[in-house]
């Protein structure tokens, strides 16, 4: 009982549900299972309607990830790239490569403490070797942001006419996305789409706290506007940016 189908009915309830005999010895480890592969799952039809959107409506631009923990959704993004031959789109890995920060603000996830949530660089570029998709155009870029997101970093984008076509979020911190907002302001482009992983998780869906915090204080003083795109499972949004 881990399959994320919904198998129709033709009686009352009209949905095939789990009963006592399928969840009689159900644990804690089949939760986790289940509520992976339905996440993955929802993020994977994210991105393949976003990668429809893109190349359906001529966005033309680079793939960026800020948080790149076990290259999930970072090969989801390749994989979409392709089957939509995207063959001049970049790829760029933002990540410390050493787990979380220290967070000054208290959230509401036990596993947000400093260091976790890691994965090296070599694993991540093993996991991508093993994919196997757009080798040569992938790039890590090492570091806690607040460090690595520098002004002459975003000149040396911008002087490769690097423009962003889709920009994922997934910092968990108030701490960690404010640097982030501030560097990709001027690599955003119209017509381009930010999905914040963590909208509503960490701080009981709180718009005050945490990384929707973040986006809100970006949002009220940057050049762009940001459009309500897509929702994705409980604990995500993104948004297609336009000029204002």
């Amino acid at each position: 009982m881990k399959t994320v189908s919904i198998e129709p009915l033709e009686k009352e309830p009209w949905v095939k549900l789990p009963d006592g005999k399928d969840l009689k010895s159900w644990t804690r480890e089949d939760e986790i299972v289940y509520n992976q592969i339905n996440r993955q799952t929802e993020k994977t039809l994210f991105y393949r309607r976003t990668f429809d959107y893109l190349s359906c409506t001529d966005i033309v631009g680079d793939y960026y990830e800020f948080g790149c923990h076990r290259c999930r959704t970072f090969r989801m993004a390749l994989s979409e790239a392709r089957l939509h031959n995207l063959t001049n789109m970049r790829f760029y890995a933002f990540d410390s490569f050493q787990g979380l920060p220290s967070a000054e603000k208290s959230n509401a996830m036990e596993i947000w403490q400093q260091g976790a949530l890691n994965t090296s660089e070599k694993e991540f570029m093993k996991m991508l070797n093993d994919h196997g998709l757009y080798l040569d155009k992938i790039e890590t870029i090492k570091g806690f942001y607040q460090e690595s997101l520098t002004d002459s970093l975003q000149q040396e984008l911008l002087k490769k006419s690097s423009k962003i076509a889709l920009v994922t979020i997934d910092c968990d911190l108030y701490e960690s996305a404010v640097p982030v907002f501030t560097f990709i302001e001027n690599i955003l482009q119209e017509g381009a789409v930010v999905y914040i992983d963590d909208f509503f998780a960490g701080y009981k869906g709180s718009p005050l706290k945490g990384v929707s915090q973040a986006f809100f204080e970006f949002e009220s003083k940057s050049q762009w506007g940001f459009y309500r795109h897509l929702d994705i499972g409980w604990w995500g949004r993104s948004f297609i940016v336009y000029k204002e």
